[in-house]
């Protein structure tokens, strides 16, 4: 990992073209169904699913963008195709989410991907995504841990009485597969490899933190809020140990999970609004 800030590393370069952002913003625009679910939403309802809409668009998002600068750079060709495909799914996933915060009261003309200075607002995502990866383990590990965490997340919405979330959830969850595969078989080829293990051991402590805190402590807000709402079938711990539960045996399998085994999570540094760590 880099030391270089968000705006160091330009986060949210966008193209230029003024004629083709417009008709983006256009074709985004929610449709007045849309309109009418959220307004029929009580406000604490509304602000949270809001909020969880907004992190999840802005960690696909800039996943995304993390996963297409390997494009070229993954160490092998069929990595390198792999990266392109993946980052075309996150990017693709977080051009479905955007679009939906424009029918919330709680938007700025900044939330979207489609709106005029989008790319140089603060973001919900992952502080682990705010820099680019310094190697193919960073890579690895964010497909393997931050990947996962989101998908973890998803899968307590299949049966969202929010229909736009659980739409997509099913949708994205079907997607996903193709990533745990690619995540889970370079996990098991640099594990075994003793001069590559060490890096990917401090790649994955790196994105560990981010991803099990982003679903807040046990008394998290907004997760509560959604639960007792039915948005998601599972809380704040329920969601990280079904995201432990996940990770462990490939960890294990790889002879990585000693390095992560009983770490403990920085809530001290847990900035809930944000859904995000502060830096150290």
């Amino acid at each position: 990992m880099t030391d270089a800030s968000p705006s160091e590393v330009g986060r949210f370069e966008g193209a230029a073209d003024s004629e083709a952002t417009e008709r983006a913003a256009q074709a985004a625009a929610p449709v007045r169904e849309q309109v009418e679910v959220v307004g029929a939403l009580e406000a604490d309802a509304r602000r949270a699913i809001y909020t969880l809409l907004s992190s999840l668009a802005d960690n696909k998002y800039l996943l995304g963008r993390r996963y297409a600068e390997w494009c070229t750079g993954a160490p092998m060709l069929e990595s390198a195709v792999a990266a392109a495909a993946m980052a075309q799914d996150e990017l693709g996933h977080a051009r479905s989410f955007y679009p939906l915060l424009r029918g919330f009261p709680e938007s700025t003309e900044a939330d979207t991907a489609e709106e005029q200075g989008w790319q140089h607002r603060p973001t919900s995502a992952m502080a682990c995504l705010d820099n680019h990866f310094y190697g193919w383990p960073d890579f690895v590990a964010a497909n393997f841990v931050v990947d996962t965490a989101l998908t973890t997340m998803l899968s307590a919405a299949t049966d969202s009485p929010y229909e736009p979330l659980r739409q997509r959830a099913r949708k994205i969850l079907q997607e996903e597969e193709a990533h745990w595969v690619h995540a889970e078989g370079w996990l098991k080829r640099i594990g075994a490899d003793e001069a590559g293990r060490p890096e990917l051991e401090t790649s994955l402590q790196a994105m560990w933190d981010d991803a099990l805190t982003w679903y807040g402590q046990a008394d998290d807000p907004m997760v509560e809020q959604l639960t007792r709402d039915g948005v998601l079938s599972r809380g704040s711990d329920a969601l990280r140990d079904r995201l432990c539960a996940r990770l462990r045996p490939a960890l294990d399998a790889a002879g990585l999970g000693a390095s992560l085994a009983g770490r403990p999570l920085p809530w001290d540094r847990w900035d809930a609004p944000a859904r995000r760590l502060r830096p150290a």
